[in-house]
């Protein structure tokens, strides 16, 4: 009957392991001093339970790698062209909210580019404005809203929220006609440490916002938005 290996066999057995795995990487040359000992080495393939030789296993193993890499290499290349489409979209943006000459100009302007540009189901502001502005338009809200505050006091650090957990109340609030549509959501504070609106995007597409997605786009758009109606006094 064999007997299991005692911990100092087992570590003794793993040390040696360890020193045969330095040994061969401080010394390259061994197999070209013993190609012998090269040719007899059989490896177990994984999938096909056959041995095969170290030099097939090798070559294996290097196009695993080159597959890997082209994978890594398509999906770098994919995502600079997409930086490149957004980053077209935000300037094209910018420049929509530098030529406004009244509030409600930029205001339109940002809602059909959004809504353009980014594919959305769902584009609104809803802002605490002045007296001179308050009412005129639903997204120009009269201070104290309860609604409107109880929003804006959800967004911490001046970073959007992106998901789809909002109730029917606040879809509606945000939405208005279009709320039954939206699946998902990102809620723009409009201000950095004490907001005073927010800008809300929506889609029908229940994994276009969620909670793990980059946020550094949608922050520069709340930005610009946000400083454009600082100029206009809303």
């Amino acid at each position: 009957m064999s007997q299991k290996p005692t911990s100092e066999e087992t570590g003794d057995e793993l040390s040696w392991e360890t020193a045969v795995v330095r040994y061969l990487e401080e010394h390259p040359e061994f197999f070209e001093q013993h190609p012998d000992m090269f040719a007899r080495l059989q490896l177990n393939h994984e999938t096909e339970g056959r041995t095969v030789s170290l030099i097939e296993r090798q070559v294996q193993v290097l196009r695993a790698r080159e597959v890997s890499h082209d994978r890594q290499l398509h999906d770098l290349v994919n995502n600079a062209r997409d930086n490149d489409v957004i980053g077209n979209r935000l300037h094209r943006f910018a420049l929509a909210m530098v030529e406004a000459t009244l509030a409600d100009e930029a205001l339109d302007a940002a809602t059909e580019l959004l809504r353009q540009e980014f594919k959305l189901d769902g584009v609104s502001v809803r802002y605490f404005a002045s007296e001179d502005f308050a009412g005129t338009r639903p997204e120009w809200i009269a201070a104290g809203d309860p609604l409107l505050a109880e929003l804006l006091r959800q967004f911490s650090g001046g970073k959007p929220l992106c998901g789809s957990k909002l109730d029917d109340a606040r879809l509606a609030f945000l939405f208005a006609e279009q709320a039954g549509a939206i699946r998902s959501t990102a809620l723009l504070p409009l201000g950095d440490k004490r907001p005073r609106g927010v800008l809300a995007l929506g889609s029908a597409d229940v994994q276009r916002f969620h909670a793990g997605m980059g946020t550094v786009y949608l922050t520069r758009l709340g930005d610009l938005l946000d400083r454009t109606l600082e100029r206009f006094a809303v």
